[in-house]
């Protein structure tokens, strides 16, 4: 009579039929109880982000531009005297999204939304993993203890919020329909299960662009190995169905992102990957095996500490593809079986075929994402994109619980005796693979205390700040700086800018970021201004603040602020890092002295053109002396817009070099320069006009030999641009006035 309740005089309900959904609800109890007490929530505030720093803010910035305005597309917070575009930025996840939306229902505190979803995605990666186990056949019991495992992955606890768009929660689905296809639909079969991973076939094309790429791979690769072994046609079809549905939501996803590149060209800082990289961000079989250095079982603990210690190098966010002690264990199983040195029926009996595709994909995983792979080669003649193949970790993950899932069931069928003789052994194991899994959480427990007090200094900086400016402002912030990677000036990360924006309302604008092409024109023109020549092309841009972080400097902004203060700007807040500007009293008094068309034309910086590098060249470097260059192929294509209203007219300046003497030419829109180019840089001007919102080509060619490199460099360099520079016509009759002053 304990399965029964009775309701009323006649009615009874079987709760048996209750025991699946309880069992799913007391999983994620358990994984949030597991979260409560290893990532010490009692004495956390959830509203600051569990890792504060790098990539997390980006993260926060989408969050917090969801909040303000919806969808995350556009920023008009951001990127003043413009707006950012956030869709330029391909980093469009979706379906995360709205699943964010839901929770900004809730509460408008950015870090909180970030913190909850994080959470929620460790339930939904535990739910998913014990879901797809049991439509392999493995036993709930089973499936749930994987699940657990699978959640608190060290890929889960290493790369946490700072990666938030690398959340794995649909993978398992997308693993099973790969083990569905491979094993010639005899895994997994049933419309429900098809229907769940067609659903999760298209969730992910609406989320981050890494998982679809390896999915499709991992399909197109799963329907050859069935049409071989079992000439199923149906495998084939489902295959293509799966990487159709992939391929359209990608395609919906990233729409936007296409747009913005043709409406408004693409960003600068974009073509920052390169086909090396594969091989820098490539797994390691090595560090997906080590147990952790911390492990207390002495041969795990050495093992781990001398991985460590030896200095392997190129260790980098691959280490976060450690697989954990239960995941090792399956992953070498699925080599053996790969290997046929164990034969699938006899660790998997009846489930052999199951087994076979979980070795098969396993090892053409293991090819494609290792150091030197094939995804190394596809980088090289396709696309360098995808770059760090070490995400692709987490399949590896689930295809190694799931062999262990099976090996169990397997035993646990035999006797009722030998259910309760595994019971407590696999539950002990899981629990010492939960632990060892556990250890890399570390990273988010030290820097709790840091992160919660920068939290609090800053929510009450701009507290003051919003008393200053009731009604908003718009406010340009120094030191300028563009979009880099994870960049450093002086004591100040690349993203620090973000920060102010995540503490504001609507009605507050920030300069940063500079993502755009018309922006960064515009931050080039005043980019070396100083003192009253600075403060009033800010009062011009319409900027009425000036925010500046003072970790950003060598000497800590003083002759920053020496020279603002002196032609009359006036500082209103500072705390140890930063200093607000006020500039509203300066600003009236300009325009005093000015008319009102006066002061209109100043703004005509506002406009100026840009240029951007299509092909042939190479990265930004500084000689000795600071100024900026770019070496060249042989030849080498740049694009200049005009964003303005107006005609443009003007020149392209800039001073050529070879290491080897050559003729050097410069042509756009009908215009043609020539020269002699050597190892003296020589100047060069080539005159330009440009009509309204239109763009023009310009082609540099040099006939001179390529340089010769020591061994190892595979640069095709030829010829070397300096100190390149757009000048309207005002500014070049001044320059070559400053010129001719200094040949006097």
């Amino acid at each position: 009579m304990l399965g029964w309740l009775l309701l009323g005089k006649n009615k009874l309900i079987n709760i048996r039929k209750f025991a699946g959904p309880l069992l799913y609800v007391l999983q994620a109890i358990s994984v949030l109880v597991i979260a409560f007490v290893s990532f010490r929530l009692a004495n956390y505030d959830l509203r600051v982000p569990f890792n504060y720093s790098g990539d997390s803010v980006v993260i926060l910035m989408f969050i917090k531009g969801l909040i303000l305005n919806g969808w995350a597309w556009v920023i008009p917070q951001l990127s003043a005297p413009f707006e950012m575009s956030a869709a330029a930025f391909p980093l469009m996840t979706s379906f995360d999204w709205m699943i964010m939306k839901g929770l900004s229902l809730f509460t408008s505190e950015p870090g909180l939304v970030l913190n909850l979803f994080w959470l929620l995605t460790l339930v939904f990666s535990a739910w998913s993993a014990a879901v797809a186990l049991g439509f392999l056949g493995v036993h709930r019991a089973i499936a749930l203890v994987a699940g657990v495992l699978y959640a608190y992955l060290p890929y889960a606890l290493l790369r946490n919020v700072a990666h938030l768009n690398l959340v794995y929660y649909l993978v398992p689905f997308l693993s099973l329909l790969a083990i569905h296809i491979t094993s010639g639909l005899r895994a997994a079969n049933g419309p429900w299960a098809r229907r769940l991973m067609y659903a999760a076939c298209l969730a992910q094309g609406f989320n981050y662009i890494y998982f679809s790429f390896f999915s499709v791979l991992l399909f197109g690769f799963a329907a050859a190995y069935a049409y071989v072994n079992s000439r199923s046609i149906d495998a084939v079809k489902v295959a293509v169905v799966a990487i159709g549905l992939i391929i359209m939501g990608a395609a919906i996803n990233l729409a936007p992102s296409f747009y913005s590149w043709h409406k408004d060209g693409k960003p600068p800082e974009m073509d920052y990957k390169h086909p090396v990289e594969a091989e820098i961000y490539g797994a390691k079989i090595r560090r997906m095996i080590a147990p952790h250095k911390d492990n207390p079982v002495p041969i795990f603990g050495k093992w781990g500490q001398a991985d460590i210690s030896v200095g392997y190098p190129n260790e980098n966010e691959n280490v976060t593809a450690r697989l954990g002690l239960a995941g090792a264990a399956g992953f070498l199983l699925l080599l053996l079986v790969s290997l046929r040195l164990v034969r699938p029926e006899e660790v998997a009996g009846g489930k052999a075929d199951t087994m076979s595709s979980l070795a098969a994909l396993t090892l053409f995983t293991v090819l494609v994402i290792t150091v030197g792979g094939f995804g190394a080669i596809f980088n090289l003649a396709v696309a360098p994109d995808i770059r760090a193949y070490n995400r692709f970790s987490v399949f590896v993950s689930f295809f190694a619980l799931a062999a262990l899932g099976l090996i169990l069931d397997r035993y646990r069928r035999t006797s009722s005796r030998v259910n309760w003789m595994l019971l407590v052994p696999v539950f002990l194991v899981a629990c010492f693979s939960l632990y060892d899994q556990l250890l890399d959480r570390a990273g988010l427990l030290n820097t709790q205390d840091n992160d919660m007090a920068s939290y609090r200094a800053e929510k009450t900086l701009l507290d003051r700040f919003a008393r200053i400016y009731p009604s908003g402002v718009s406010t340009l912030q120094l030191p300028m700086t563009g979009f880099p990677l994870l960049s450093m000036h002086e004591n100040m990360a690349s993203y620090d800018h973000l920060r102010p924006f995540l503490f504001s309302g609507n009605n507050m604008r920030w300069s940063w970021p500079s993502f755009s092409q018309r922006h960064r024109a515009w931050q080039d023109q005043i980019s070396g201004l100083e003192g009253d020549a600075l403060m009033k092309a800010a009062i011009y841009s319409g900027f009425g603040a000036i925010w500046v972080d003072r970790s950003g400097y060598k000497d800590r902004a003083a002759e920053l602020m020496s020279g603002l203060q002196g032609a009359g700007a006036k500082l209103v807040l500072s705390s140890d890092r930063y200093l607000i500007i006020d500039l509203r009293e300066a600003a009236e008094k300009l325009k005093a002295t000015e008319t009102p068309k006066q002061f209109q034309d100043r703004k005509t910086f506002l406009e100026a053109p840009s240029l951007t590098w299509v092909k042939g060249i190479y990265p930004l470097e500084h000689n000795p002396e600071g100024r900026e260059f770019h070496w060249s192929q042989a030849e080498s294509t740049a694009e200049i817009h005009n964003w303005g209203s107006a005609s443009w007219s003007g020149i392209l300046s800039f001073y050529v070099g070879a290491g080897k003497n050559g003729k050097f030419t410069v042509s756009a829109g009908g215009q043609s320069v020539s020269t002699s180019a050597s190892g003296v840089p020589t100047r060069l001007e080539l005159p330009l006009t440009l009509k309204p919102s239109s763009s023009v080509k310009v082609y540099f060619a040099g006939e001179m030999g390529k340089i010769d490199l020591p061994p190892g460099e595979t640069r095709d360099l030829h010829f070397y641009l300096m100190d390149m520079q757009l000048q309207n016509s005002a500014q070049a009759a001044k320059w070559k006035k400053k010129e001719g002053n200094n040949e006097a």
